[in-house]
């Protein structure tokens, strides 16, 4: 009777793809060997089935306990599938169509689920840093008055705040979480806001930045930004 034909050759038996000597060969074996024989029965009917063709279990009674019973069978037949040529379990062809939509698909969903997940991080960053320069803008519009380094009521009461609203930690948090076009401006409140609290002299070309509004300029310009969403 010739030894059992595989799971691959059924396979290829099935798609027509055997030349018409190797295709005779199979079927006069499976004419005379029943277990080839529903094998070959079974394959068909599961590849209908997922093709859309017929009902899975029209005629074969027991194949779905069959089929989910044994894993490693159904897999290897899988794997038959694949190998065989026309990959009829995914259309004409194993990477076309519906594969090539599919991974589209699947790319285009990762790449939204970062930018998605980028966006909540953004707006995230934003609303923590909305108040800081809220806070900043309080302090430096009392600073624009400021008569010069002689000034000790109106810098006294400015380096109190800097240090009550924690702004030199707060801007350097703010700074390390940002994007680079934002961490450089806001680096220059960061500088201000850490000399304040320090309670050394200040730079007379920080005098300067601060009685021109140069400095409440930007703060108030950054968060203006940041409300209209950045």
């Amino acid at each position: 009777m010739g030894e059992c034909a595989g799971d691959r050759t059924l396979s290829r038996y099935i798609d027509g793809d055997l030349t018409p000597a190797a295709a005779d060969k199979v079927g006069s074996h499976v004419a005379a060997c029943d277990r080839c024989r529903q094998r070959l029965d079974e394959m068909r009917a599961l590849d209908d089935a997922l093709c859309g063709d017929a009902d899975p279990l029209a005629g074969t009674p027991d194949l779905a306990s069959r089929v989910t019973g044994d894993l490693g069978r159904r897999g290897a037949f899988f794997k038959a599938r694949v190998t065989a040529g026309k990959r009829r379990l995914f259309g004409d062809s194993l990477v076309s169509g519906r594969m090539v939509a599919a991974l589209a698909v699947a790319a285009g969903i990762l790449m939204l689920g970062a930018a998605g997940v980028d966006h909540v991080t953004r707006r995230n960053w934003a609303r923590k840093t909305e108040p800081v320069l809220a806070d900043a803008e309080r302090v430096l519009v009392r600073l624009v008055f400021v008569e010069g380094p002689e000034d000790s009521r109106r810098l006294a009461w400015a380096r109190e705040e800097a240090r009550h609203l924690a702004l030199p930690e707060r801007f350097l948090e703010a700074r390390s979480g940002a994007e680079p076009a934002w961490a450089k401006d806001l680096a220059p409140l960061e500088t201000t806001f850490t000399l304040l609290a320090g309670g050394g002299p200040l730079p007379a070309q920080l005098i300067a930045q601060l009685t021109g509004g140069e400095l409440l300029g930007r703060a108030t310009r950054l968060r203006e930004t940041l409300a209209r969403g950045g």
